[in-house]
């Protein structure tokens, strides 16, 4: 049997008690218990420990520290239990601590992937103007099931979606401003937006909404892009100076007819 001699305050963990026990074989051993398990466990000086409730208090006293890293963790904002998995083994905590540890917050529902899943989509839709897809890609990264980060799509309504789609675009579009033809800036800006989280089809919607910036930025486009080849190429004279400045405007996307009629204007007898 194993007898607790004495408990004292820990100096070093705030709300914690180091217990002091002794077994009839003459071994003696100390326990960092939490006040919590103090009270509830009822430990006293001269209380006979059976095995069972050695072990248990052997099992939770190794795990306490992890916990209430993880309560800790948590008090500056939600976590997934990957994420608290690789925060507490990043602190070196033990794998009985970390099961213990998640085993706990979880029963408290501190630690729960769908709350976190729903509570950052909507932050997500609340504080960015990323798509579905991106927010379901950076809960992957966080450690939640597919299932689970699956949750984006249901949580982020079309017309919000497409709200957010516009916003972004609003501020990609200067990227292309008087630089790329209407097919290359169409391209251009449907990556970005697919790569910001959107479907083709939210893509397709909102870039259709711009056609008419695109179409008047192909113009102011091609004139700048052309008197960029002609510097490039002003060596060449004659059919030969001609055809290179095509084929360079030709390559960047540019309409044949768009292409022949400006050099049509700029270029004697072409």
């Amino acid at each position: 049997m194993t007898v607790i001699t004495r408990i004292r305050t820990n100096e070093k963990e705030r709300g914690f008690f180091v217990v002091d026990l002794a077994s009839d074989d003459g071994q003696e051993q100390s326990l960092d218990v939490h006040e919590d398990v103090l009270v509830r466990e009822e430990l006293r000086k001269g209380l006979e420990l059976s095995p069972q409730k050695l072990k248990r208090l052997l099992h939770e006293a190794s795990g306490i520290l992890a916990y209430n890293a993880g309560v800790r963790y948590l008090s500056y904002r939600m976590h997934s239990v990957s994420e608290m998995e690789r925060y507490l083994q990043k602190k070196e905590f033990g794998t009985q601590q970390v099961t213990y540890a998640i085993d706990r917050l979880k029963r408290e529902h501190l630690l729960d992937d769908e709350v976190f899943a729903d509570s950052f989509i909507r932050t997500r839709i609340r504080t960015s103007t990323k798509g579905p897809q991106l927010i379901y890609r950076e809960l992957l990264q966080s450690g939640v099931s597919q299932f689970i980060a699956s949750r984006a799509d249901h949580l982020f309504p079309v017309e919000e979606q497409l709200e957010h789609a516009r916003r972004y675009l609003a501020k990609q579009a200067s990227s292309v401003k008087n630089k790329k033809s209407m097919t290359e800036g169409r391209l251009v800006l449907a990556r970005r937006l697919m790569q910001h989280g959107y479907s083709r089809e939210i893509s397709d919607q909102v870039l259709e909404e711009i056609t008419d910036f695109l179409e008047e930025n192909e113009q102011n486009a091609l004139t700048a892009q052309a008197e960029k080849a002609m510097k490039k190429y002003k060596k060449f004279t004659g059919r030969d100076f001609t055809l290179k400045v095509k084929n360079y405007l030709y390559q960047k996307g540019f309409p044949l007819d768009s292409i022949n009629a400006f050099l049509s204007e700029r270029i004697n007898n072409l």
